[in-house]
């Protein structure tokens, strides 16, 4: 019985009882549907011989230098030495894979083409089976490489390298491979059914495997281009969900960003959003800084990428040493940067061009101010008191004395206590010296004068310990009868009445009076020991030197300094305070250069930054300002950066003499009639136009880098399963 591909061929060539079923175009579509359907197993079979002999192809890379080897030095079982010696009978050759591999396709009935087309086809199906055969043997190999080179690396290194590299090189972009290999199958057959020679079928299949090489890659374009079109446009609302996700992976708050740099990040990125590209994170991060600090960025500014850094930064120093106009626009946009970045420290506050001594200056002024004023309520109080009835010649209870004498004794610092105090104490307790409501008046002031700045730790506390004792006390009068009266003698009138009623009163308005008195005197107490930075600008005119208490307190002071700071001046002086920072700042990233002539330095600038700290900031600052600070020394940081791997002319020599060497020629050229024109304008523009342009692209500077193979070699599979059917006859 005949094979369903033998009966398609008796059916094409119009012998044999199938020719009948042959369709034409004449041919309604339901039979050449038919006619289709019945092919079906034929070109089963042509795939089926195509496959074994495109293996057997690429095999013989191996096989054909083993197959000439055996046939050159070893002899047949039948062939005599001595005629093999004699060379009087040539040795048998022994037949090629791909012979084979034919003669078994022949055997088990594989149909063969019969016309050009599934000849091309034919071509183009081996060259595919070999390379495909190819590389999944290399990607087992690949498995197995690592363990070879460690073995071969002991004796030979390079080797070595060669051997682990391979197999993977071999196996990678299968996909292009396969369709390399079909390319250079279709395009040499096709060259080889219209007439072509040897050399022009080498042609062809080279062209067509560089076209199927590429096809992957074109197509995934147009699958892009696809995408991008069909795609629907984001919305600004998806466009902040999609950045706030990219930044958030940076660490940044998009939130947070202010509404301009929001839209122009929209603006800047809505493209490659919704063509669904992936972007960096960090570099959108430095991108958002930029747009904060109102700079322009450069793609290698954004990327960090050393070469392109290199050669954006190379760029600027030939084009600012070279007397043509038109090559200055990136050293024109540096120094637009450097003046945005002092214009945005001017914005916080660094033109107002505060002096640290302004601000120490109004910390002086507040703290004495409100230190005069407890002093002034303190003297009322007591100014009522001294007005009251018994106060001049009543005597108080010495118990918060001895309260304040206990305190001390219980710190184990009763030594450390100032002698004056003690001695005062010490009069009142054995009842040397009256105890009444001006001498408490004046030990209490005598135990808070102790608490000066140059006092030691251990007088401190103990005065302390003595003051807190007194303020805390109850105090009770001894005197019950002003004046000696005797009222017993008197008579029973209502005005005697009236004076004992008023005698009785007497000592607990006193006491209510002296207690007022009390709270005064500590509460100016309290206020005067409250902080260091209280205490230093009520100190001597030498210590609370306005300069000094801003260096100490402002610039170079601890949070809580800071802090104290914020308290004493209020929400009326944080501004002054906000602007001599902002002003220090400014000065040290200039090195105390005016606007007009100063540099940014980037390493001053966030020292500066740094050394005052981001919770001393947020104190005069509001979050986003300093966001913005925080934004312009990252910026300034981006624009001088030179990460490793970069070679910046940091001399301006090499600059300098490229920069002369286009006035050079510019000056020859001018003496050639035209030839400025014809040479120099033309080669000055493609510098501009290439260079500069692509330094000014940002966006590839915000795609995330795509991983690369080091070594690709995409027509090298083909190329091998091409070889070892040529390595036959």
């Amino acid at each position: 019985m005949a094979a369903p591909w033998e009966k398609y061929q008796e059916a094409a060539t119009g012998d044999g009882p199938w020719s009948r079923y042959v369709a034409t175009d004449a041919d309604p579509a339901a039979v050449r549907a038919g006619s289709a359907l019945n092919d079906i197993p034929r070109q089963l079979g042509l795939t089926a011989r195509y496959g074994l002999e495109g293996l057997a192809n690429t095999a013989q890379v191996v096989t054909e230098p083993l197959r000439y080897l055996t046939d050159k030095f070893l002899p047949d079982r039948h062939q005599s030495l001595n005629d093999l010696v004699l060379g009087n009978k040539a040795p048998p050759k022994s037949t090629p894979l791909r012979v084979q591999a034919t003669k078994l396709a022949d055997y088990i009935g594989l149909p063969s083409p019969e016309t050009a087309n599934e000849r091309v086809i034919g071509d183009a199906t081996r060259l595919v089976a070999g390379a495909g055969g190819m590389g999944g043997v290399s990607s087992l190999m690949s498995r197995g490489a690592p363990m070879l080179a460690e073995e071969s690396a002991k004796y030979l290194p390079n080797l070595a390298t060669a051997l682990s590299r391979a197999p993977s090189a071999l196996a990678a972009n299968p996909v292009q491979q396969l369709t390399s290999a079909a390319g250079a199958g279709l395009a040499g057959g096709a060259s080889r059914e219209a007439g072509g020679s040897p050399w022009m079928q080498a042609g062809a299949s080279l062209v067509g495997g560089v076209a199927g090489g590429m096809a992957p890659g074109i197509g995934q374009s147009i699958v892009d281009l696809t995408k991008r079109a069909a795609a629907p446009t984001l919305t600004p609302q998806q466009l902040d969900v999609q950045l706030s996700t990219v930044l958030g992976r940076a660490g940044t708050d998009y939130s947070k960003l202010p509404g301009n740099v929001q839209a122009s990040l929209r603006a800047e990125l809505a493209d490659s959003l919704q063509a669904g590209k992936q972007l960096d994170p960090q570099s959108v991060s430095r991108l958002a800084d930029f747009k904060t600090v109102g700079a322009t960025p450069t793609r290698g500014m954004i990327s960090q990428n050393p070469v392109q850094i290199t050669r954006e930064q190379n760029l600027a120093k030939m084009a600012a040493n070279s007397a043509d106009d038109g090559l200055h626009g990136l050293p024109l946009m540096q120094n637009q940067n450097n003046t945005a970045l002092i214009g945005r420290l001017n914005g916080l506050g660094g033109a107002s061009e505060t002096a640290p001594i302004t601000a120490g200056r109004l910390v002086q002024d507040t703290v004495a101010g409100r230190n005069a004023a407890l002093g002034t309520a303190e003297r009322g109080a007591w100014d009522a008191a001294k007005g009251m009835p018994g106060y001049a010649d009543g005597q108080m209870s010495n118990a918060p004395v001895h309260s304040a004498f206990k305190a001390a004794a219980d710190t184990g610092l009763l030594d450390y206590l100032p002698g004056p105090v003690a001695s005062r104490m010490e009069a009142y307790m054995t009842g040397k010296a009256p105890f009444t409501p001006q001498e408490y008046a004046n030990l209490r002031s005598m135990v808070s004068g102790s608490l000066s700045p140059t006092a030691n730790a251990n007088e401190k506390k103990v005065a302390k310990a003595v003051a807190d004792a007194l303020d805390a006390a109850d105090i009770r009068m001894r005197t019950t009868n002003p004046g000696g009266i005797d009222y017993g003698n008197l008579p029973s009138t209502a005005a005697t009445a009236a004076r004992m009623q008023a005698a009785d009163a007497a000592p607990q308005g006193v006491v209510d009076a002296i207690n007022s008195a009390r709270s005064a005197t500590a509460a100016k107490y309290r206020y005067q020991e409250s902080s260091p930075l209280v205490r230093a600008a009520l100190s001597d005119a030498r210590s609370a030197d306005p300069e000094k208490i801003a260096q100490s307190f402002i610039l170079n002071g601890t949070v809580n300094d800071a802090r104290s700071v914020a308290q004493e001046v209020g929400p009326q002086g944080i501004p002054v305070i906000r602007d001599a920072l902002a002003t220090f700042i400014k000065k040290q990233a200039l090195s105390g250069a005016a606007d007009e002539v100063g540099k940014v330095s980037q390493s001053r600038l966030n020292s500066a930054i740094n050394k005052i700290g981001e919770e001393k900031l947020a104190m005069f600052f509001s979050p986003d300002e300093v966001s913005q600070l925080r934004a312009t020394g990252r910026v300034a940081s981006l624009m001088q950066s030179q990460p490793v791997g970069s070679a910046v002319n940091n001399s301006n020599s090499g600059a300098l003499l490229l920069g002369r060497g286009m006035d050079l020629l510019n000056g020859v050229a001018g003496k050639i009639p035209f030839g400025k024109a014809a040479v120099i304008d033309p080669l000055r523009n493609i510098n501009i136009s290439i260079s500069q342009r692509q330094a000014q692209n940002v966006v590839p500077g915000l795609l995330a880098p795509v991983e690369k193979q080091p070594f690709t070699p995409s027509l090298l599979l083909p190329a091998l399963a091409a070889g070892g059917g040529l390595l036959s006859p």
